[in-house]
């Protein structure tokens, strides 16, 4: 028996029409659909409730070309057992949105979903919300090898650490938390707190803002003058997040959050596979080698 899992995704694209990010014995596709197909759908759906429906038609108005995610897998042929896959799926979507996230830079929502299978009330959940000034996010045909294996490998990992209570854990957390933020400010002082959490690692003494910039340069580059600019740039984060917080005059755009964002992400995927840097040893390569 087939339960079925359909969303909405708001500012996702592509330049394929199909793309097939199953993994495991889970059949997951994110598939573009065309108004027609979507009128189609909602003539079909007489039991929707206008409130539900206007909602819907508000979402489709807003692009020529809509991409659904599809994710459907095999149940006993029960009602306990459908039952159970419908109180469970929204966990299983939060885990491939994760990955999803971690895998790329732009933005990933859903906005509208509807659950179906046998035994159970078709559910709709209604519009959640637009993310109008955000950049899209783009997953090119060319990449789907590297998320198929990105998926298989950090699914599950990177959602056990975000229950666990460790620095990945929070950074996990503030990372999602942040994403799914309105307000600007409020996604930097997320961000930067995950930046905190991986780079401190519940350090008590001081120069935070240097050891983090420092630290995250090394990390994430291995040429040197581009550790020096991340260096200079997560340093101009770190200040800015006090300012915010500290209610001190500061200016602040979309770049500016998307540069913490990206910085927390390729952070993230870094401390997935190695939980605790040696930052000597990244900081004086040399007498690693030697």
């Amino acid at each position: 028996m087939l339960f079925t899992y359909l969303a909405l995704l708001d500012k996702f694209s592509s330049d394929i029409d199909e793309l097939d990010l199953s993994y495991g014995n889970r059949t997951l596709r994110i598939r573009r659909i065309p108004r027609k197909e979507i009128a189609d759908f909602l003539l079909g759906s007489e039991s929707l409730m206008p409130s539900i429906r206007e909602q819907f038609e508000i979402a489709v108005e807003l692009s020529d070309n809509m991409y659904w995610l599809v994710y459907y897998f095999e149940v006993e042929d029960s009602r306990e057992a459908m039952i159970k896959a419908s109180n469970t799926v929204y966990e299983e979507i939060e885990k491939i949105l994760l990955t999803l996230r971690l895998f790329k830079e732009g933005c990933i929502h859903i906005v509208f979903d509807i659950k179906t299978g046998r035994h159970i009330a078709t559910t709709f959940t209604p519009l959640k919300g637009l993310r109008t000034s955000e950049r899209v996010y783009f997953l090119k045909k060319s990449e789907l090898p590297m998320l198929r294996d990105f998926l298989e490998q950090n699914l599950m990992t990177a959602w056990k650490k975000k229950k666990s209570k460790t620095p990945l854990g929070i950074a996990l957390n503030r990372f999602t938390d942040g994403y799914e933020r309105t307000r600007l400010e409020d996604k930097v002082i997320d961000y930067v707190i995950g930046l905190e959490a991986l780079y401190l690692q519940r350090e008590a003494s001081g120069e935070f803002s240097y050891k983090i910039s420092h630290r995250a340069s090394v990390l994430l580059s291995d040429n040197t003058g581009k550790q020096r600019e991340i260096f200079e740039d997560v340093k101009k984060s770190y200040n800015l997040r006090s300012a915010i917080v500290h209610g001190r005059e500061y200016t602040l755009t979309y770049e500016d959050v998307w540069f913490i964002e990206d910085t927390l992400r390729d952070s993230i995927r870094k401390f997935l596979k190695v939980s605790k840097p040696n930052w000597l040893n990244l900081i004086f390569p040399e007498n690693h080698r030697e």
